[in-house]
């Protein structure tokens, strides 16, 4: 009981300030940890001449393609409900898990600047690690480890401080001051290009097939994540309500209803669909099986 109490009052504070985190603070132009960002200089009013030149800033096409992509992936974030209720966590992390994911292949296809490379790396793995850790939370819901969860969430919030850090040191520092939304599909790749990265990166995927605002969709999407999440597979939800997204992926497997669940593995094999109503054990079985 005790440890149960402990939860419901740990979670929900650090969830809050999780929720707070990543680029959703920073709209305010707040700087981390409430300090100068150490990466931009001081302004004095006595130019110093011995002071040493600037180091040389990443192209504009480079910076530009970074300020759409954090700017894209802001808009989304900001498009996911704080949880309202305890029950609600699971959900919202997932959904954090789906979007860390989905971005992930897009940053990667910006390529790196010719200038500030080893920044441009440092900001990639703190994309790779912020991503594992988000499904690393997520699965340690179901043993209840509170302890170990709120040490991973301690080390996510330092990742966002130091991925604020960078992106301002890159040139990007206005997708942390604005909201965006106007290019918020820049940071989703399409789903049959987002289907083969997280093939590559996990070697099953889970494709759920859903309409939104169906409230009976909307249980299955959750389940078909968890399944997905606790089965260490890939996960991509196709929006049926989107033709050019949906159209061609549900003629090419004959999906003809929603929700409907494919699970493939590399080489896009499909190995099993799920029609109907289904639960995340069905979903964490059938890729076991696949």
């Amino acid at each position: 009981m005790a440890s149960q109490l402990r939860l419901h009052v740990l979670l929900p504070l650090a969830f809050l300030g999780l929720i707070g985190a990543a680029f959703g603070v920073y709209t305010m132009g707040k700087a981390p940890g409430g300090g100068n960002d150490a990466g931009v200089p001081l302004i004095t009013t006595h130019p110093d001449k011995t002071k040493p030149k600037p180091a040389p800033q990443a192209t504009d096409e480079w910076v530009n393609g970074l300020e759409a992509w954090c700017g894209g992936f802001q808009a989304q974030y900001l498009k996911i409900d704080e949880p309202q209720a305890l029950a609600d966590y699971e959900s919202v992390v997932g959904e954090y898990v789906e979007l860390w994911d989905a971005v992930q292949p897009t940053f990667i296809k910006l390529g790196l600047p010719p200038q500030k490379r080893a920044t441009a790396l440092a900001l990639r793995r703190n994309i790779d690690e912020t991503a594992s850790k988000m499904r690393w939370v997520f699965n340690r819901f179901q043993a209840l480890d509170v302890a170990a969860i709120q040490n991973q969430l301690d080390e996510l919030d330092a990742l966002d401080t130091e991925r604020v850090a960078l992106l301002r040191r890159l040139g990007a520092g206005t997708c942390l001051d604005e909201k965006n939304e106007g290019v918020a599909h820049l940071a989703v790749q399409r789903a049959p290009l987002l289907i083969n990265s997280q093939l590559q990166r996990y070697g099953k995927v889970v494709v759920l097939f859903y309409e939104p605002g169906a409230s009976y969709d909307s249980i299955q999407t959750r389940e078909a994540r968890a399944g997905a999440l606790l089965a260490h597979a890939g996960f991509v939800s196709v929006n049926v309500s989107k033709n050019r997204e949906a159209g061609q992926l549900a003629s090419q497997y004959n999906v003809l209803q929603s929700p409907t669940v494919l699970i493939f593995t590399r080489g896009h094999n499909l190995k099993a669909r799920i029609e109907g109503f289904y639960d995340r054990t069905a979903i964490v079985q059938a890729v076991k099986n696949a």
